[in-house]
């Protein structure tokens, strides 16, 4: 007797991702107000920060990263001028999800392999903080937004 069926969705091992060393890291929350929502997080929802907000100048927004659970992050983005993506964002649909980020061990070999799954690298980034420190954003081949950033194997990471 067979057991159940695997959904299609179910991750496998051996997959491309894994090769990658690709291991979930956070997810981006737009916000127009980052003191406003770290109330919120923080006061309501009782989310830990993990440390301070930082501006990004590079990207056009301050960012503040907060601990639900271990292993588990968020990254409250707020933009800072009319250059930033996420002002056009919010002003189209309003706060909420704006990106899932995923930590892999080498960002080049990563987007060079992702490029040959059509998937779309457009933006590029290094920050200097306790965490990773280059970045990248691609577009998947149905255009949704995620980012890339790069801490070797066995390298802290801010979420941990």
């Amino acid at each position: 007797m067979e057991g159940p069926a695997q959904p299609a969705c179910a991750t496998r091992g051996g997959t491309l991702g894994a090769q990658l060393g690709m291991a979930f890291h956070h997810v981006g929350v737009a916000v127009r107000d980052l003191d406003a929502a770290l109330d919120t997080y923080v006061g309501v929802f009782g989310f830990e920060p993990v440390a301070e907000p930082v501006e990004v100048p590079s990207e056009h927004v301050r960012v503040c990263f907060l601990r639900a659970a271990p292993g588990v992050m968020i990254e409250l983005v707020e933009g800072l001028d009319e250059h930033s993506p996420v002002r056009e964002l919010l002003q189209r649909t309003g706060a909420g999800t704006y990106h899932i980020c995923y930590q892999v061990d080498d960002l080049d070999v990563a987007l060079s392999t992702l490029r040959g799954r059509r998937f779309l690298p457009f933006k590029r980034f290094q920050v200097e903080t306790t965490g990773p420190s280059r970045f990248a954003f691609l577009l998947t081949p149905d255009r949704q937004l995620f980012e890339l950033c790069e801490a070797p194997a066995g390298k802290a990471v801010v979420h941990e």
